[in-house]
């Protein structure tokens, strides 16, 4: 009985014991390098080439490994020079740590260890820790519960992301890219050896530290591995010619911005792959490089630019911000000057004020519902909108221009003119939807000043809107069978089989972060009836005489300049790229030379020239419709106008019965107008003239000099005149300034009263004398031009104005009173 009990104690104990070491693997104590691991960030290209690199947070240089199994030649040299018995033993080699104890009883001294690879990848883990009896059994625990929890690939895989190479150098990602420039799977059989031996001895890599040592441990093991068959003997005689690197590759610093931006965003990925190429970042790094010198003599200090490949949506170069000091070609090197002028900020993803890059969006969307074509006369006139009052950026005034010479010249006045018929608070809406997420604010905030940079985009958005928008008109299906058109493109430069922790992942679907989709308000017509309008724009100066060369590449662009002169964009298509420009200060201060044309231009022409030449879109055939309209004014034909044709999206219409034309009868030789009844004896004859309204012709007939306009009567029927023709078109008088019922207010003097204000009107004989009376108290007469000083108090008020040919203009207006005043 005593002897059952202790057998039955003995047994209790003995499954106490192997039940607490079973827990002991089962249930782990991980350490922190295992579970929270600190990554540095590295951003690759399309080929897998590393672009840049931030270091991780405990100042190392430290990137995952992440791929099944280890490089070929890369697992066969360590395990050849670490643990040949790896894939037999369970963590803890029995025999090596016999041969061990051997060997240092008999030399009498610790002369080599029984460390395996498992043990390695522990003490690894626990990092810097005595070396006490204690801290070795906690490693050989360790080393067993890897074993346990983890198979031998993923224990190499620890051991590859872990291991020292020289200085803060760790893992062997970051040692292949640091010493070679190159990923592990391109190692050759002598790097390979090199980083094999190297965190035996991570000390001897530094120069001056015993490089031969290092050499000769390299060989020996190259050698070892030719005894075994591992290598051929050509391989190996080549592998032993090549010298240790002098100095490592070093880290690129090719996009530092896209790079901390994705780190924003993502901050607990550590790698980040995109479609970026290489070659063309380096190209695009470096003209915006020379550029930046030349700018910076000006006063602008800050560019970026944005290259997408629209065919394909992927964008293939970012350069967030260039600026003279930042030049570098280290990432060290980069770090120190990034703060000056604000070479932080990533201009790319920047709220910038838009100036008039918005202009080809909102021609596009008038053009798909048919309110103009690119012949429509539109009015460029000084215009007033309740207290706004646009100019153009010459601060001339041309009367009336064609809808797409508005565009390609940039004028500012139709196309204000274009958003107050479209209206501001749709054209915001349709803007979201070309993707514009940044005019995100009410219709009443923005007001007309929305199309000349009341509003804030950045160059990221802009450009990928372009690059959408070339990419539709490109098709050529109806604008029927698509009335929203869907488009992928990237929200951020990531590859689309990369996930959210950063693991390569296989025919995996493109994640939120990777595409989004795009529902074009246009159809595919509208935007190719655009881009083939934006193929106008006048080029830099420096293109010189570029449309007089038949081979000239075919370049669809606009440019934009903020108000103050702060930002300065150029974006522009040819057949495969879109390429965005952004030049300026990033904190905003202005420069004489910030101007769309003169600062970002250059560059974007400079940019395309260091691409192929690709061929420009064909035409839609399907997707666009021949239209006839009257030549000289470009909107429905009526009367017996002279027709021409023109094109529009397929199936849509001329929706405006908007029209310059007007039937006249005339004297045989068009001199004089013979109204019903007048000078019966005179033959009379019927003509359709463009006739355009007084300030219009008053502006386009000086550049126009083939405009008849309207003919005086004859003399004597000057009082038969239909007086219930109000039209436009038959006024011989008009004010320029103010406009009907429109409320103004006038400037406050020095001495607090209301000072004067400048009316400006037109007539259509420059020898007519104009009487000016307002609220029934006369002012006095005026010449051509036409101007008047008027000082008044606030309140309602009746302007008339009588011509000395008896034509007669009335005119409401409100005085707004000043808040100054009411203190």
């Amino acid at each position: 009985m005593r002897w059952f009990s202790h057998r039955s104690v003995a047994a209790l104990a003995t499954g106490l014991l192997l039940g607490a070491l079973g827990y002991q693997l089962w249930v782990p104590d991980w350490p922190a390098r295992l579970t929270s691991p600190q990554w540095s960030t590295a951003l690759f290209d399309r080929q897998g080439q590393l672009l840049d690199l931030h270091i991780a947070e405990d100042q190392q240089w430290r990137l995952p490994y992440q791929a099944v199994e280890l490089p070929t030649r890369y697992q066969t040299a360590l395990l050849a020079f670490e643990d040949q018995y790896f894939f037999q033993h369970p963590g803890i080699n029995p025999l090596s740590v016999a041969r061990a104890l051997w060997g240092n009883l008999v030399a009498g001294k610790v002369k080599s260890g029984a460390s395996t690879i498992t043990m390695q990848v522990s003490r690894l883990l626990y990092g810097n820790q005595p070396r006490t009896l204690s801290q070795k059994l906690q490693e050989t625990r360790l080393a067993l519960q890897l074993e346990w929890h983890y198979d031998k690939a993923q224990i190499l895989q620890l051991y590859a992301n872990h291991a020292p190479y020289g200085g803060n150098i760790v893992g062997l990602t970051a040692a292949s890219w640091w010493y070679f420039g190159r990923e592990p799977a391109a190692l050759s059989w002598a790097e390979a050896a090199l980083l094999a031996v190297l965190p035996n001895s991570p000390g001897l890599i530094h120069p001056g530290r015993r490089a031969d040592v290092l050499l000769h441990k390299r060989d020996q093991l190259l050698r070892k591995l030719a005894e075994r068959g591992a290598i051929q003997a050509v391989d190996l005689q080549l592998a032993l010619l090549e010298p240790l690197s002098q100095k490592p590759a070093g880290w690129p610093a090719q996009s530092p911005h896209l790079l901390q931006t994705l780190r924003s965003k993502w901050p607990q990925q550590p790698l980040f792959y995109t479609d970026l190429d290489q070659q063309l970042q380096q190209q695009m790094t470096a003209l915006l490089a020379r550029h930046a010198r030349t700018l910076a003599i000006s006063g602008v200090h800050n560019s970026a630019l944005l290259l997408i490949d629209h065919q394909e949506m992927k964008i293939r170069a970012y350069v967030g911000n260039a600026s003279v000091a930042a030049e570098t070609s280290t990432a060290e090197a980069a770090a120190e000057n990034i703060t000056t002028h604000g070479r932080a900020v990533d201009i790319i993803q920047s709220r910038r004020s838009t100036g008039s890059i918005l202009k080809p969006f909102l021609y596009a969307l008038m053009l798909d519902e048919g309110l103009l074509t690119a012949e429509s006369l539109l009015p460029d006139v000084p215009s007033k909108f309740g207290g706004y009052a646009p100019v153009n950026f010459d601060l001339q005034f041309r009367g009336a221009v064609k809808a797409g010479d508005a565009l390609a010249q940039s004028l500012n006045v139709p196309a204000v003119r274009m958003l107050h018929q479209y209206g501001v608070g749709r054209f915001k809406q349709q803007l979201a939807a070309f993707g514009l997420s940044t005019v995100n604010k009410g219709a009443d905030h923005y007001g007309l000043s929305l199309i000349l940079g009341g509003a804030e985009a950045t160059l990221f958005e802009l450009s990928r809107s372009y690059a959408a928008m070339m990419q539709l008109a490109a098709l050529t299906k109806t604008a029927t069978a698509m009335p929203l058109l869907n488009l992928q493109f990237p929200a951020l430069p990531l590859a689309e089989n990369q996930s959210d922790s950063g693991q390569a992942v296989a025919e995996k679907a493109p994640s939120e972060a990777a595409a989004e989709t795009l529902s074009m308000p246009i159809s595919s017509g509208a935007a190719y009836l655009t881009m083939q309008t934006l193929l106008n724009v006048e080029r830099p100066d420096s293109e010189g005489s570029w449309r007089d060369y038949v081979n000239s590449q075919k370049i669809a662009w606009k440019t934009g300049t903020s108000f103050g002169l702060r930002d300065a964009w150029a974006i522009g298509s040819n057949g495969r790229y879109t390429i965005g420009v952004w030049t300026g200060n990033a904190d905003g201060s202005p420069a004489a030379i910030l101007a769309g044309a003169r600062s970002a231009g250059p560059v974007l022409f400079d940019a395309f020239r260091l691409l192929p030449d690709s061929p420009w879109l064909n035409k839609p055939v399907t997707a666009l419709q021949q239209v006839e309209v009257c030549a000289n004014d470009g909107y429905r034909v009526r009367f017996s106008c002279q027709r021409s044709t023109t094109e529009l999206p397929a199936q849509r219409q001329l929706q405006t019965a908007h029209s310059f034309q007007q039937q006249l009868w005339l004297d045989p030789t068009g001199t004089y107008q013979l109204p019903a009844g007048c000078a019966p004896q005179i033959a009379r004859q019927q003509q359709t003239r463009l006739i355009l309204p007084v300030a219009m012709a008053y502006f386009y007939q000086p550049q126009h000099p083939e405009y008849q306009g309207l003919p005086p009567y004859w003399p004597g029927c000057e009082q038969m005149q239909d007086q219930s023709n109000t039209s436009q078109h038959n006024l011989r008088l008009d004010l320029l300034y103010p406009s009907s019922d429109s409320q103004i207010r006038l400037p406050l003097q020095l001495d607090g009263k209301l000072g004067h204000s400048i009316f400006r009107a037109v007539h259509r004989d420059n020898k007519a004398l104009l009487y000016w009376h307002l609220d029934e108290q006369y002012l006095g007469q005026t010449r051509m031009p036409h101007q008047m000083a008027i000082q008044t108090t606030a309140g309602q008020h009746q302007l008339v104005i009588t011509a000395s040919d008896g034509s007669r203009l009335q005119r409401q207006f409100e005085v707004l009173g000043d808040p100054e005043l009411k203190r």
